[in-house]
């Protein structure tokens, strides 16, 4: 059974990473300007996903980056017919409205920040692009940032102050020392603390867990009987009553806020809205898992 339904999770996986590099394209091009760094950034993300070459209206586009890499120039004086290879990869058959945007709009924002920095100008392009966008209002991500735009609204300028906690938003997601590549996995280090994430002491026994995303430790079954062995509870469905939402941090190459799913957006929703549900890291969990003392 595993075996007739890898394929479809590969199929799903590759889109996804797809949409989120079409994404980077649009953030890097979205002040109408390019840089070496962001040429650079370009090839680096192409060398660590090859992957994406096989992919339907690509190969066009993987051509103009072997140019550019020779030549940057090249890229600059060519950007109608990058425009036009964009055009296509929009114009295919599996984007959806809703589901393909949210993707492309991790790409935008690791595009935006690729090169180290982020100037007025992408700001205010960034502003259009999430107007533009204003149907994927529902999606945290995109509520988050929208929220950071405000004053850029009202006031028709953009305050370092702005492009100080963008800046900062991004950064949770992407690794800015090696061109904002997606982070591989959620880790409990104190160097790559992500702040959505609870890391104090807690107990199992008595207490409700559902798990998303992938583990190399267990599966489904052995999770609920490793849990339960503790005195917790194991649920598949994530509701109000659950304490801690697991998040199984198996590396993929995908953006952490994306790959998670719809039950991270929803306690994460809940967690800023102030409910009791915390979200752990698969690291953290097992620390108490493993422990002598539940």
């Amino acid at each position: 059974m595993t075996n007739n339904v890898e394929p479809f999770r590969t199929q799903h996986s590759n889109i996804k990473l797809n949409n989120i590099i079409l994404g980077f394209f649009e953030g890097i091009f979205i002040d109408d300007q390019i840089n070496e760094i962001e040429i650079n950034a370009l090839i680096k993300w192409i060398e660590c996903y090859p992957e994406v070459c096989n992919l339907s209206n690509f190969d066009v586009l993987y051509q103009l980056l072997v140019k550019a890499n020779a030549d940057a120039q090249f890229l600059k004086e060519n950007r109608d017919e990058l425009n036009q290879v964009l055009t296509g990869f929009k114009r295919s058959t599996y984007f959806t409205a809703g589901t393909a945007d949210a993707q492309r709009l991790h790409g935008v924002l690791a595009g935006l920040l690729c090169d180290g920095t982020i100037n007025d100008r992408e700001v205010v392009a960034l502003r259009i692009w999430l107007d533009g966008h204003k149907h994927l209002e529902q999606d945290h991500l995109f509520k988050e940032v929208y929220s950071l735009l405000v004053s850029v609204r009202e006031l028709n300028q953009v305050e370092p102050a702005v492009i100080q906690a963008l800046i900062q938003k991004i950064s949770k997601y992407v690794d800015r020392e090696n061109y904002c590549l997606p982070k591989q996995a959620v880790t409990s280090t104190s160097e790559n603390i992500n702040p959505d994430f609870y890391h104090g002491d807690f107990v199992i026994n008595g207490c409700t867990f559902c798990l998303t995303g992938a583990s190399e430790r267990y599966t489904k079954a052995e999770w609920k009987e490793v849990i339960e062995v503790k005195g917790g509870l194991f649920t598949d469905s994530l509701t109000k009553k659950v304490d801690y939402l697991v998040i199984c941090n198996k590396g993929n190459p995908h953006w952490a806020h994306m790959s998670y799913g719809r039950k991270f957006e929803q306690a994460l929703k809940w967690q800023n809205e102030g409910g009791k549900l915390k979200i752990l890291t698969e690291d953290d969990f097992v620390k108490v898992l493993e422990s002598n003392h539940d």
